[in-house]
């Protein structure tokens, strides 16, 4: 079992075989083998069950849903397959109506541009801000990385040239420049990343390198749940996006608000710990049942830093707030725009 948390909100990563979560009055209640943890249901933000030997007490789900505590389900190399939801949410009947209304209009374009564009903007500053860390110790790799950053900030200034239009005559042509600042991204990144690593390139599905892996893990576990609750409580559809295409079972509108969280959220969290060392090529890796699998000591770390990174506190439109409550105030920038309040503005933090 992995803990996850700062003081009062602490989340919950059940991974081992033969655990029994259940509830004991106002507490969550998790036993293995005679030893028992209790936690405060107040004091819960999140559980995610990463095992298919994890038995689990209707009190227990019963008490997550009474107090809004998201329960996720997981398989320890993929993406969650459930996630349990209350049958009442919050948010308006009229955003929903608007976000399948606004996919025939400019608002579905302007929408996916603004996912694209933070996700540019994100990934330059992250560059600009490796290269000035390194200024003084390798002025040659932080001259490549400056230039790197600003070779994908072109890339963001080309995107915001693209006009108005139904998002299905845009979204190719969105889609190529995101690419194209992606290979940028990832080259530059490669270049700070310890060789032991294996790092040659972005890999999501099948991938085998250790960096990889813990960015997919990173993705798929702690930011996923997280866009996921921020989209459902503002009472849009998960599934109806504008960048991402739609597909039966694609989360499509929680992937695209992804797009903006990624770089700032998991790919920052792990090449920290990478690059000071606290986690070593060697650790990251397990076989398990026949499958190579992220160890549990590394993936503790992970999820300490990754948490450590939704709540530290950042400036954004003015106000300061953890990047976790941004994501919350994202998905609300999406219903204003869909309702043609406010213009969406994407989360995108300086260098």
């Amino acid at each position: 079992m992995l803990v996850g948390g700062k003081r009062r909100m602490v989340k919950i990563f059940i991974d081992d075989f033969g655990v029994f979560l259940g509830k004991k009055r106002n507490r969550f209640m998790v036993k293995k083998n005679g030893s028992k943890n209790e936690f405060l249901a107040d004091d819960v933000e999140s559980i995610v069950l990463m095992n298919p030997g994890i038995t689990i007490s209707t009190g227990a789900l019963r008490l997550a849903i009474e107090r809004k505590v998201q329960v996720v389900f997981a398989r320890y190399g993929g993406w969650p397959y459930a996630v349990l939801m209350p049958t009442s949410l919050t948010g308006s009947v009229k955003a929903r109506r608007e976000q399948f209304t606004a996919y025939n209009d400019d608002r579905g374009f302007l929408l996916a541009r603004g996912f694209v564009l933070g996700k540019l903007i994100n990934q330059s500053n992250l560059l600009k801000l490796m290269a000035k860390n390194r200024k003084l110790t390798n002025p040659q790799l932080a001259d490549k990385l400056y230039r790197a950053g600003r070779a994908v900030e072109e890339v963001a200034g080309r995107v915001l040239t693209e006009k108005s239009s139904l998002i299905d005559e845009k979204r190719q042509a969105l889609m190529n420049l995101e690419a194209e600042g992606a290979r940028i991204y990832w080259e530059a990144i490669r270049q700070v990343i310890p060789k032991g690593f294996g790092f040659q390139g972005r890999e999501t599905r099948g991938a085998k390198d250790p960096f990889n892996i813990m960015l997919n893990y990173g993705y798929q576990k702690v930011l996923f749940p997280e866009v996921w609750k921020a989209v459902s409580y503002v009472g849009l559809d998960m599934y109806a996006g504008y960048l991402h295409a739609d597909r039966p079972g694609k989360p499509s509108l929680v992937l695209d608000l992804m797009e903006e969280f990624r770089q700032q959220v998991v790919d920052r969290a792990v090449l920290s710990l990478v690059t000071k060392g606290v986690v070593k090529p060697e650790e990251v890796l397990t076989l398990e049942g026949g499958k190579t699998l992220l160890s549990k000591t590394v993936a503790k770390h992970l999820l300490e830093a990754l948490q450590g990174r939704l709540e530290t506190s950042v400036m954004f439109l003015g106000r300061k707030a953890p990047i976790k409550n941004f994501i919350h105030l994202q998905a609300r920038q999406v219903v204003h725009s869909l309702l043609r309040e406010k213009d969406y503005v994407p989360f995108t933090l300086g260098w």
